[in-house]
């Protein structure tokens, strides 16, 4: 079904089947893998789909929604690389020789500090 220059549905079914598996996914409390169900999902519908294209499975339709996936893929993808940096910057922040300190000199009073509200 052709509407213009735009297939119903590998153009418009492809992203609402995408968007319709990562809802429902995503209201599950289940993980596979340590991976949250909608995690998982996003994975496997971006390796899935580029693998059925590459092999010729399915055509348009699968390819398609390899794209719609891709990119909540690799942004979930780049936050958990993210998260991991962030984690492990700080871990060797808190070495003792890493740390600052105020002394000898006291620390600065907060600008409402000691005043008393009736």
């Amino acid at each position: 079904m052709k509407l213009g220059n735009i297939n119903i549905v590998n153009d418009v079914g492809a992203p609402a089947v995408v968007t319709l598996v990562n809802v429902f996914a995503k209201g599950s409390t289940k993980s596979i893998g340590g991976m949250s169900y909608a995690d998982a999902a996003v994975y496997a519908m971006t390796a899935g789909g580029y693998l059925g294209a590459w092999m010729g499975w399915g055509g348009p339709f699968v390819k398609n929604i390899a794209i719609a996936a891709a990119p909540l893929a690799m942004e979930k993808l780049y936050n958990s690389f993210a998260v991991e940096a962030r984690v492990s910057r700080s871990s060797r922040m808190s070495y003792p020789a890493m740390r600052v300190s105020r002394y000898p000199g006291p620390a600065s009073e907060g600008p409402f500090e000691g005043v008393r509200l009736v």
